[in-house]
């Protein structure tokens, strides 16, 4: 049997292809220490239009828990927490800023288990003072797999509920502010086609996200995307279509892409 990926997972391994700041002209400085088996240092310094320095020691301990201190200097500090297996298979994360709270509950089951056909993750969200406003935030994400099929399915769904905290006390309004639906195949362990359907509140339509990889060879990956819209007149709007690509030379590694846009980067560290 397979291990069904989380929904946000399904474009995991295009992500950092099409990431526009991975291109950023500047240098990024990043140096580590391990203290010991348990305590990890990482600075990481990088300059390009602003200066971005974080400061990040990590503290692991047994069964896998984790605590991560972060200290940047433009976004403050932030404490992040991981427990895996807390209870029959949930792993659970926190994450403490100066300005709010986020808490994910994820579940996967064993490969090897008669239900491991799917995947599920909770996050809330509380930001008691963000922009003068109360921000309270709950996403939910599903997906189901069949491993004869290779084939995923998935979605989420995002629930929001914001207020003034100048204006007077009121019920709490709940409301979708946004969801996702999408599907993965992965026909062998080196290539994947997924795509993913986002509604578009200006044309009343939805957008979509199709990208495909494949690893060429242990030196070499090739990935491709093609973002659109159709409206509710199922009006097609040319998609923007990129092709990036990720190459080992040596002890380096070469990273590049470029669109229909006339855009392109390339990025060697």
């Amino acid at each position: 049997t397979m291990s069904v990926p989380f929904f946000s997972d399904f474009t995991k391994r295009t992500k950092d292809y099409f990431k526009k700041d991975k291109y950023a002209l500047g240098q990024v400085v990043e140096i580590t220490n391990k203290c010991s088996d348990n305590i990890k240092l990482k600075t990481k310094i990088a300059n390009g239009d602003n200066v971005k320095t974080k400061f990040t020691a990590t503290l692991k301990r047994e069964n896998g828990r984790e605590v991560e201190v972060t200290e940047d200097l433009r976004k403050g500090l932030s404490v992040k927490i991981k427990v895996p297996k807390i209870y029959r298979g949930i792993d659970l994360e926190s994450e403490h800023s100066n300005d709010s709270v986020e808490v994910t509950a994820k579940y996967k089951p064993a490969k090897d288990a008669k239900n491991s056909f799917y995947s599920t993750k909770l996050t809330g969200y509380y930001a008691p003072n963000k922009d003068g406003s109360r921000v309270c935030k709950t996403k939910a994400e599903f997906a189901v797999g069949d491993d004869q099929l290779n084939l995923s399915v998935g979605g989420d769904i995002t629930i929001e509920d914001k207020s003034k905290n100048d204006s007077p006390l009121q019920q709490m309004e709940a409301k979708v502010k946004t969801y996702t639906l999408g599907f993965l195949y992965t026909p062998t362990k080196d290539s994947q086609y997924s795509v993913i359907y986002t509604p578009d509140p200006q044309s009343n339509g939805m957008e979509y996200s199709f990208t495909c990889f494949k690893k060429m060879s242990d030196k070499c990956s090739l990935a491709a995307k093609a973002d659109g819209k159709v409206d509710t007149k199922l009006t097609g709007f040319p998609p923007v279509i990129t092709i990036a690509g990720g190459w080992t030379l040596g002890a380096n590694y070469l990273q590049g892409f470029v669109n229909s846009r006339k855009e392109y980067g390339f990025a060697y560290k």
